[in-house]
C-alpha cells in the first residue's frame, strides 16, 4: 500500500475470512463494519433452488442502529408539542427518508428494529397528547394502527412492506 501512497492503521486493519456456504473453515474474524454496514455471514434465499443458504452479505450495523436509537432518544419524540401526528410526521420524515435510503439499500428488513422503536415512541407521544390513551398501551398501538391504515404514506417508512413495523 505504501507504493501507492496509502498508510494502513494497524488497529483498524485486519484480515477477515468471508465465511459462507462454500467457505466453511473456522476463523476468529468473520465480520467487519464499514461505512455503517456490517459485512458478515447471513441467511439468504436462493431464487434458483428456492432454499435458504448462508451467504456473506451486508446490512445496517449494530452501531448504526444504536446511533439512530440515540438520535430518536435525543429528539425526545414523546415530548414533541405538535397538535397532531401530521406535524410529528413532517418533523421526522426527512430523517426517516435518509435512514431508509442509506441503510435500506441492502437487507431493508434489518431496519425493522429501528422503526419498532419509533413506533413505540409514537405511541408514547399519543399517550402524552391524548387522555383517552394515557391508561393503556394497547389502545395507543391500536390508535397507531388505525392512523397507519387511514394514512399509509404519512410516515415515509410505512410505504415499504420489507420494514415490518408494529402498527
Amino acid at each position: 500500500m505504501e507504493s501507492v501512497g496509502l498508510e494502513l492503521h494497524p488497529q483498524k486493519t485486519k484480515i477477515v475470512y468471508c465465511r459462507d456456504f462454500r467457505r466453511r473453515e473456522k476463523y476468529p474474524t468473520v465480520k467487519f463494519d464499514f461505512l455503517g454496514y456490517s459485512f458478515q455471514p447471513r441467511t439468504a434465499y436462493s431464487k434458483k433452488k428456492g432454499k435458504l443458504f448462508i451467504g456473506y452479505d451486508c446490512a445496517i450495523s449494530i452501531s448504526s442502529r444504536k446511533r439512530i436509537a440515540d438520535k430518536l432518544e435525543e429528539l425526545n419524540v414523546n415530548r414533541l408539542t405538535f397538535k397532531s401526528i401530521v406535524g410529528v410526521a413532517q418533523f421526522l420524515n426527512p430523517m426517516i427518508r435518509g435512514w431508509v435510503h442509506y441503510y435500506g439499500k441492502f437487507k431493508m428488513f434489518e431496519l425493522t428494529k429501528v422503526f419498532r422503536l419509533l413506533s413505540k415512541r409514537l405511541v408514547w407521544w399519543a399517550r402524552e397528547r391524548y387522555k383517552r390513551y394515557k391508561t393503556s398501551i394497547r389502545k395507543g398501538y391500536k390508535w397507531l394502527a388505525r392512523v397507519r391504515s387511514q394514512y399509509p404514506t404519512l410516515f415515509y417508512h410505512w410505504q415499504f412492506s420489507e420494514i415490518n413495523v408494529v402498527a
